[in-house]
């Protein structure tokens, strides 16, 4: 009955919303405004649910095609993820899911016309879907702004179910990302450290922020049980800025690639033994895929429940199972660090002999 009374609320605000959108664009069409006429996603969105409602044009695809409004300003981890939803939803609902690519990415530091074809390449997410060329009729165009998707096609209280599906994806997304690469294997441990900052700070972004000192709690936790089981590692930082904007992390001894090549860091993050998660998209996507030890912090990940789309109107960040949560401090469940660390070095030992790449 809540679910029923949210849609009918739904239908009657955007209804009104249709209604005086259709208005303005018929004053459009008499040239009383030199404007092109429009509908915004939500309210293309609520036309074609009212179609479907009426079995007049039933529903049948969905596609991930942000707005260039949107693109402009989100970068190739938050697109990726954003894909990601699209497919999981799909598969839930039972939707076909034509595929988009990328029309433009965001990153501050290196903008390039190229980059939408390179990160298409890198995540390989369309490979083995279909690809949507064009097509309108019966197809939602996913973006961030559809944020009743999951109220309109009955799934706004089955959120567990949704999350469990995404879940259930994630090998079939590692699948996609090395199908045009090779897993790397090294002889000792390696620690990528992701530090976030560019357009994130204290002041700006700061639920995207994490201080150099925590940073260097986590770091130091870390290292000392890498210290007690006495094996070889090495450490390095991957992130934005200077080298001077981390004098906390000096003693540390680890190598430093600030402002490196994103593709390569990516790839860095992906294959790290160990990885230290920023607070980023970007850094959430390389995660998912690794299937190294992933270290997160569980207190400061931004999260509004009970919306369908990423990543500013719903829980992005899910914590999954394998994930380990620090402290303030910068401890983590060392019990659940020693085991998965028990199985990594044991997966490098038969990788090296040949038996496995890689656990």
């Amino acid at each position: 009955m809540k679910q029923r009374h949210l849609l009918l609320r739904y239908i009657v605000i955007e209804g009104y919303r249709y209604a005086r959108q259709t208005f303005a664009n018929c004053l459009k069409r008499l040239h009383l405004l030199k404007r092109k006429p429009h509908y915004h996603p939500p309210l293309e969105f609520f036309r074609q649910y009212i179609l479907h409602l009426m079995r007049i044009r039933r529903l049948w695809a969905i596609t991930s095609d942000l707005p260039p409004y949107c693109a402009a300003r989100e970068g190739p981890g938050s697109q990726a993820l954003q894909i990601m939803r699209t497919i999981s939803f799909a598969r839930a609902f039972g939707l076909t899911y034509l595929h988009s690519p990328f029309s433009t990415i965001y990153y501050p530091d290196e903008p390039r016309p190229e980059w939408p074809a390179v990160w298409e390449k890198v995540f390989n997410l369309g490979a083995g879907e279909t690809p949507c060329d064009g097509l309108k009729s019966g197809v939602v165009y996913n973006t961030y702004t559809l944020a009743n998707l999951d109220l309109c096609f009955g799934w706004r209280d089955r959120k567990k179910q949704l999350d469990d599906q995404f879940k259930a994806l994630i090998p079939e997304f590692r699948r996609k990302y090395y199908l045009n690469k090779s897993r790397r294997t090294t002889g000792e441990l390696t620690v990528a450290i992701n530090i976030r900052r560019g357009e994130v700070s204290a002041s700006e972004n700061a639920f995207m922020y994490t201080a150099n000192d925590k940073i260097l709690r986590i770091v130091n936790g870390v290292k000392s049980i890498l210290e007690t089981w006495a094996v070889p590692f090495n450490m390095k930082i991957y992130g934005q800025g200077k080298a001077t904007d981390f004098p906390e992390l000096s003693p540390l001894g680890a190598e430093s690639f600030l402002g490196a090549d994103p593709v390569w860091t990516m790839q860095e993050l992906i294959e790290a033994d160990i990885l230290i998660m920023a607070k980023s998209c970007f850094s959430y996507y390389a995660g998912l895929i690794s299937d190294g030890i992933k270290i997160f912090e569980s207190d400061g990940w931004p999260r509004i429940d009970n919306v369908f789309i990423p990543p500013f109107m719903w829980e992005l960040f899910l914590e999954l199972d394998d994930w380990l949560p620090c402290q303030e401090d910068g401890s983590v469940d060392r019990a659940a660090f020693d085991r998965q660390l028990a199985l990594l070095l044991q997966a490098k030992k038969k990788a090296e002999t040949g038996e496995l790449t890689r656990r």
